[in-house]
């Protein structure tokens, strides 16, 4: 409960403080307002003459403020008409422009196709007059070409190796009733 204490302290302190600064600002307040009473007083000018004096000023001011409201409103008036006028020429130009350009265009494109035209006629009688290139030597070379992978390929085939030639033996005769026949001795 200490710090509660504390910090109620604290605000009562500095609530203490800020009443005493707006007491001293409030005296010297009026102090200098008396002061000001005063010194008008010494050259014969009273309270109501300063009063009269500022309403007038700011009568003047207020005036000198509408007038200039105005001629602003009627300089942004002039301003947006002109724009205005200034944009439909603009707008009126650039369609003008346009339409200008797209017939240059299309008389481009006609140019451009008959030229092309003419360029393929000269090709061609250029054409017409070179020798035409002949393809059967690139098919012959390349038969060639094959013929000689597929004797390379077949001579690089690995032979087949015989280690020893199988006779054919003859058939053993056949077995009767469980008997085995006997084996022919060799004569010598």
């Amino acid at each position: 409960m200490d710090e509660v204490d504390v910090m109620t302290r604290a605000g009562e302190n500095v609530g203490k403080a800020v009443g005493t600064g707006l007491k001293a600002a409030r005296q010297g307040v009026v102090r200098a307002g008396h002061v000001a009473e005063a010194k008008l007083a010494d050259r014969g000018i009273t309270a109501d003459q300063v009063r009269g004096a500022l309403v007038e000023r700011a009568d003047t001011l207020m005036g000198k403020a509408e007038d200039w409201e105005k001629q602003t409103r009627r300089s942004r008036k002039r301003l947006a008409k002109k724009s205005a006028k200034t944009r439909a020429d603009l707008v009126s130009k650039a369609e003008v422009v346009r339409k200008e350009v797209k017939k240059a265009a299309k008389h481009a494109r006609k140019d451009a196709k008959v030229r092309a035209k003419e360029i393929r006629k000269a090709a061609a009688q250029l054409g017409a007059d070179a020798p035409k290139r002949r393809r059967w030597p690139w098919v012959l070379g390349l038969l060639v070409a094959a013929a000689a992978a597929g004797y390379v390929a077949m001579t690089r085939r690995p032979q087949e190796v015989y280690l020893q030639e199988e006779e054919q033996a003859p058939h053993a005769e056949p077995v009767l009733n469980g008997q085995v026949p006997s084996q022919k001795e060799p004569v010598k």
